[in-house]
């Protein structure tokens, strides 16, 4: 079976790094009234307590100020009454100020009322296209780590600020030269009980170098031998070995698109191009169910031990570090294809999230009050693939053909509103640390001798169709790969297919889902592009350009671009850094690795009773509850 890989959607930090549980304790509480207790304190108390009360009450004269008391699980959960070893007949009356302090070894019932008001419900989750597997190195489709990323735990994750922490790892060091780290992991289980240890970690990490990320191609180059990169120390601690320094090691830990997952050793000796069957994670959501076509269904693994940080911005909406809580019952996505029904759905409570809606959408959502509409910046950057194995594209000059001969407003305006969508030369996003024009516009000598303007959005059709004519294109057809089922991608095909012929392409575009589309993939013989889009927190730097090292068969492998990129990761100088991003960016200008469009800001509609939720890069739901 051939692999299925397309890094899809972004990641937003640009700097390399190279940065650097509790027990049930005795605690003070204040009791004012009758509340429910979470179910692990329901329980008979084997020993005497001492109870101190500082109470203001009305009883004849005198007044008790210290009583030895026994605490009874009846008076604990049913009736808040303190029932002590004198006899005492007097009925108390509290006035407004009253508190009482209460000394216990066991959890508090003001803190269980204050979580069991976030604990509960179902959500439901309108996936943005169809889902083909759930093994997040096998595909890298953003669907499938949307999902994966809640059944799966990282070493490393991206705070609330896009910085890497310690996630499945507890503490963690380098050596002085940069080429040996030791990690222990923090201690946690399986979903299925059995322990997590390093020998899980190490065939993990060997199965996610194997794979087609960038990142990965990154450090194939900068890691040992497979049987020596590695050492287990002991069950949780193990060393990894460098054969130079890479200052974005931590950072590539915790990528969260094309992320390693830490799977079972059983399962991780699976090779990357086969799908793991047995989807065990240390997430804070296990597997339930899976109905391709239809459904997948995640529900609180209550095994999970959260981490403590509590603290912005490890404990922020979208983090992916610090303390992840799983206060949903379950997350279920589902695969409902067509635009409108998804709009309509979360209008009437059917379902509760829409990931990715199309733009068209975005003024009606906004005007719901019982909706909230989360926006993603600096967003993602349309695109289509070019297949250098198939006519015209195999020629350099029919790929200028197409970049010259288009309008990026006229892809960009089919998407939607103005306001959700901007053209952008900059490669690694406008906006950013890296934005720069540079490259986007240059002269080129044509076989007559005459000299034109090429680059981004040029929209020259007389200069297209010469370039064609001097390529040695043929008339063969190009088959366009656009999915029917996708919000932000669909609407692009018919905006292609008509620039192509005007250009004077023939083009044909099969109507396909997207499970059908991504499943081409690996047949580059069946199609010459597609339609796609990738992210800033997924390709916003060059340690993650999959347009340069991912080993899809229909990117440009370039060696010049790929020395630059290990330069990039090697050079410690901003600068110097900078200088390689506009270098990086001409060549891939001059050499039309892809046909990159405008930048847009993905929406994310959801219901207003979902708290505490906000994209920072695709939708994560620890950490958030249904108000209702």
């Amino acid at each position: 079976m051939r692999r299925l890989v397309l890094p899809l959607a972004a990641a937003a930090l640009l700097a390399l790094v190279i940065a650097a549980c509790g027990g049930g304790e005795t605690q003070v509480v204040t009791v004012v009234k009758e509340v429910p207790v979470e179910k692990e304190v329901i329980k008979e108390v084997q020993k005497e307590v001492i109870v101190t009360q500082e109470v203001i009450k009305e009883v004849p004269k005198e007044v008790i100020k210290e009583v030895e008391k026994v605490v009874t699980r009846e008076a604990v959960v049913e009736k808040e009454v303190v029932v002590t070893r004198e006899v005492v007949k007097e009925v108390v009356r509290t006035v407004e100020v009253e508190t009482e302090k209460i000394l216990v070894a066991t959890p508090t019932p003001q803190v269980a009322e204050q979580a069991s008001a976030k604990f509960g419900g179902d959500l439901r989750i309108v996936s943005q296209g169809s889902i083909s597997t759930l093994d997040p190195v096998f595909s890298l489709f953003y669907v499938v780590n949307a999902v994966a990323s809640h059944l799966y735990e990282t070493l490393f994750g991206w705070d609330g600020n896009l910085e890497p922490k310690a996630r499945g790892v507890d503490k963690w060091s380098v050596t002085s030269n940069g080429l040996e780290y030791t990690f222990t992991l923090r201690d946690m289980t399986f979903h299925d009980g059995s322990a997590y240890e390093a020998e899980d970690a190490a065939r993990s990490i060997y199965r996610w170098r194997d794979g087609g990320t960038p990142a990965a191609g990154i450090v194939r180059r900068f890691s040992g031998e497979y049987d020596e990169a590695i050492t287990i120390v002991d069950k949780k601690t193990f060393k990894w070995k460098l054969n130079e320094p890479l200052g974005a090691t931590i950072f590539i830990l915790g990528i969260p698109h094309g992320l390693m997952p830490m799977m079972r050793a059983e399962e991780a000796k699976t090779p990357f191009t086969e799908p793991v069957e047995k989807r065990i994670g240390t997430g804070a959501y296990k597997f339930v169910r899976w109905d391709q076509g239809d459904k997948v269904v995640l529900e609180r693994y209550d095994g999970y031990k959260p981490r403590k940080e509590k603290t912005a911005p490890d404990y922020a909406p979208g983090a992916y570090s610090g303390e992840t809580i799983a206060y949903l019952d379950s997350l279920t996505w589902l695969e409902i294809p067509d635009e409108e029904t998804k709009v309509a759905g979360l209008e009437t409570g059917e379902w509760d999230v829409v990931d990715g809606a199309a733009f068209d959408f975005f003024s009606r959502l906004q005007d719901n009050s019982d909706l909230q509409v989360a926006i993603y910046k600096p967003g993602n950057r349309s695109n289509v693939y070019l297949n250098p194995q198939i006519p015209p594209f195999s020629y350099l000059k029919g790929r200028l053909a197409l970049q010259t001969g288009i309008s990026v407003e006229d892809f960009m305006f089919a998407l939607g509103p103005r306001d959700l969508w901007i053209t952008c030369p900059a490669l690694y996003w406008c906006g950013t640390p890296l934005e720069t024009d540079a490259g986007s516009s240059f002269d080129y000598e044509m076989d007559d001798g005459s000299t034109v303007t090429l680059g981004y959005n040029v929209n020259n059709l007389d200069v297209a169709r010469q370039l064609l004519n001097e390529s040695d294109y043929a008339g063969e057809t190009a088959v366009i790969l656009n999915p029917t089922d996708y919000g932000t991608i669909t609407p692009l095909g018919p905006v292609l297919k008509q620039y192509m012929e005007n250009i004077g392409i023939t083009a044909e575009m099969p109507a396909l889902d997207w499970a059908t589309v991504t499943s081409m993939f690996g047949n580059t013989d069946s199609y010459s592009l597609a339609t796609d889009w990738y992210s800033h927190w997924c390709c916003g730097n060059p340690i993650q350009d999959h347009l340069i090292s991912g080993t899809l068969d229909f990117i440009i492998r370039d060696e010049d671009l790929i020395n630059l990129q290990l330069a990039f990761v090697r050079e410690p100088d901003a600068a110097a850094r900078f200088a390689i991003v506009e270098e990086i960016q001409t060549q891939r200008w001059g050499k039309v690795t892809s046909l990159s469009l405008g930048q847009f800001f993905p929406i994310v509609p959801a219901t207003a009773d979902l708290q505490f939720f906000e994209v920072k890069s695709f939708p994560f739901f620890t950490n958030t509850w249904l108000k209702r």
